[in-house]
């Protein structure tokens, strides 16, 4: 019967590692595809801009013509667990327990000279009525779910560039990333596709044309779906012919492993603690973990926001009484703004360039306590830079990354520096308590910049 309609656990997303060019690596060695986590929606659309020509005589335009490059657009959402999906996506994240080379979460995003900064991404679905992410711990055969007239597809995004980000986390919620992607091109293509598979030479279990079961077992009762093929979406920017090689997804799996002590489903607002403070020039260093603070030498002068603990540090500027403030929410948030690149003979974009300067900004919603004192002429006249840290601690209780260590592993780090303070406003109500807003922005610096931007550290996977 054909599909009635498309829910979410037929679907999976994928973003793809390597060259966004190239067909796929041996699948099971090194997986140059990777499924995004915990994704709560995914929203893609295309747009071509056509402009009329009109000539005197005709009340209608005679023609409407292409005359830019179409913009395919994607939107995501995920819970965070860890900092796995940014990995993915291309940031670049400081790994837990590891202090050398800290740069810029953006470094590889803006070198147009590493496969981060462009991507295909990839939209999996399934037969209605079966989950995409199956168990394959034990012996299963789950090829049915891609078979001929189950409406199962891929949608493949082409050419994709990351242009924002942004985090968010409130009081009774759960923390959640937002991405927007655009693109060059889309295409689908339905299963399963009949081009070559991905795999050894020593492959066996193939259960269908383009469907691959497990190499080194011969029964198919013990054959379990590892990739399913399919094709690349991305294009030449000179003309927009395909490349037309294949790819390869992993099949779906189930809630993995966000550290290395076993799952965490998702973060809550409780686990997370946000510093701020006056920004020095003082080396100080994420203290969670032991192991990392044995590493600070002389030469990690990174002032990454302090090791004040769980509380928020009082700050020089009238206003709300940060260390006695009860944080409500934060915003976490920055854009890369693109402009097509064209050129006379080119049909599309040859690149999407970033539009700099970039800036980061972070808005705190608080409940007022007690004021500081202090005016407006005394802030301007005396102002501040201030660096900011948002920590997501590990919520199991028997990790054992926890021995010998006070308090729980921080999983995802955000550090914000080189602040600047551009408003706060108050709210009051009967009935409510009075709230404050604040609303930061930093200016992002290039890579070798230590002092401005956004970075990232925690536990994740490296992206192959």
């Amino acid at each position: 019967m054909a599909r009635n309609r498309v829910i979410y656990q037929s679907q999976a997303v994928y973003a793809q590692q390597t060259d966004y060019t190239a067909a796929a690596t041996t699948l099971g060695v090194k997986p140059n595809i990777r499924e995004l986590d915990r994704v709560q929606s995914a929203n893609y659309s295309f747009s071509i801009a056509r402009t009329d020509v009109n000539q005197f005589g005709n009340l209608a335009a005679i023609d409407q013509i292409v005359t830019e490059a179409p913009t395919v657009s994607l939107d995501l959402s995920y819970y965070q667990a860890n900092l796995q999906n940014e990995e993915f996506l291309g940031f670049n994240v400081l790994q837990s327990g590891n202090i050398s080379g800290f740069t810029s979460c953006i470094s590889k995003l803006i070198d147009n000279d590493n496969v981060a900064s462009q991507k295909n991404y990839y939209i999996l679905t399934s037969k209605e009525g079966s989950d995409v992410n199956m168990d394959t711990s034990g012996a299963l055969n789950n090829t049915g779910n891609y078979a001929p007239n189950k409406g199962a597809s891929i949608i493949g995004i082409g050419n994709a560039f990351i242009n924002s980000y942004s985090s968010e986390a409130s009081v009774g919620g759960v923390p959640t990333v937002s991405v927007s992607v655009e693109g060059q091109n889309m295409n689908v293509v339905n299963l399963p596709y009949t081009g070559a598979i991905v795999g050894t030479a020593n492959a066996t279990g193939y259960s269908g044309v383009g469907l691959r079961t497990n190499y080194g077992s011969s029964s198919a009762h013990e054959q379990q779906l590892v990739g399913i093929s399919g094709v690349s979406p991305a294009v030449n920017p000179v003309d927009g012919s395909a490349y037309n090689v294949d790819i390869c997804l992993p099949a779906g799996k189930s809630n993995p492993a966000s550290t290395g002590a076993g799952p965490i489903s998702t973060l809550r607002a409780g686990d997370l603690t946000l510093t701020l403070q006056t920004q020095s020039t003082a080396a100080y260093i994420n203290a969670d973990d032991a192991s990392v603070a044995d590493r600070v030498t002389a030469e990690n002068e990174i002032a990454l926001v302090g090791n004040s603990g769980n509380v928020m540090n009082s700050v020089e500027y009238f206003g709300p009484t940060i260390d006695n403030a009860k944080i409500q929410s934060y915003t976490l948030s920055t854009d890369f703004g693109r402009s097509a690149l064209q050129q006379l003979g080119n049909r599309f974009a040859s690149t999407r360039l970033i539009e700099f300067p970039l800036s980061v900004s972070l808005s705190v919603d608080a409940v007022v306590s007690d004021m500081t004192s202090g005016s407006l002429g005394e802030l301007i006249d005396c102002e501040q830079k201030y660096d900011a840290r948002i920590t997501m601690n590990d919520p199991t209780c028997d990790d054992p990354q926890r021995a010998g260590n006070a308090g729980a592993p921080a999983v995802i780090n955000y550090i914000v520096k080189g602040m600047k303070l551009d408003s706060i406003s108050y709210n009051t109500d009967i009935g409510s308590n009075q709230t404050a807003t604040l609303d930061f922005t930093a200016q992002v610096g290039s890579p070798e910049q230590k002092s401005h931007g956004l970075f990232m550290s925690g536990w994740h996977l490296q992206a192959d």
